[in-house]
């Protein structure tokens, strides 16, 4: 069994909203590519029942690849690497598992609704978590800040 490290949580430094809304403008613009991607060899666009089907379909794997990269990444999606930061659970500042993938991924569409305010709440809060942080016990560190335990 593989012993997990641990962190000196006196040392996290939490990413800004500016390098995260940076890692998710990189992760939109590599995700639209990977859409075109896949719809690209379905070219039956006159028939909008295969059309959704394809919209479903290509959704899907992106949410599975958001939590995938999230999981077994480091806790990074590509634009998050670039970025330096990192996903971790809050309280061992460990790499999140799929169950807190998923309800943080869940906890996006809450901070959707209502004028992106969940997205925004990171500008204002200590931990600079936003609702989705919050729901899913996570937050977002500037990678380099996690300094391990001597054991």
């Amino acid at each position: 069994m593989q012993k997990t490290k641990e962190y000196d949580k006196t040392k996290v430094e939490y990413a800004s909203f500016i390098a995260r809304w940076i890692a998710f403008t990189i992760d939109n613009a590599l995700f639209a590519i990977f859409t075109i991607i896949l719809i690209f060899p379905f070219p039956d666009f006159e028939n909008s029942f295969n059309v959704g089907l394809y919209r479903i379909f290509t959704t899907l794997i992106l949410i599975f690849l958001m939590i995938t990269f999230w999981v077994k990444f480091d806790g990074a999606t590509p634009g998050k690497k670039i970025m330096k930061i990192k996903i971790v659970d809050a309280d061992t500042l460990q790499t999140i598992d799929y169950k807190q993938g998923t309800i943080r991924f869940l906890g996006y569409i809450l901070s959707s609704i209502i004028f992106l305010f969940g997205f925004l709440m990171v500008i204002f809060r200590k931990r600079k978590q936003g609702l989705h942080d919050i729901v899913s016990n996570t937050i977002v560190v500037n990678s380099d800040s996690l300094v391990a335990l001597e054991q």
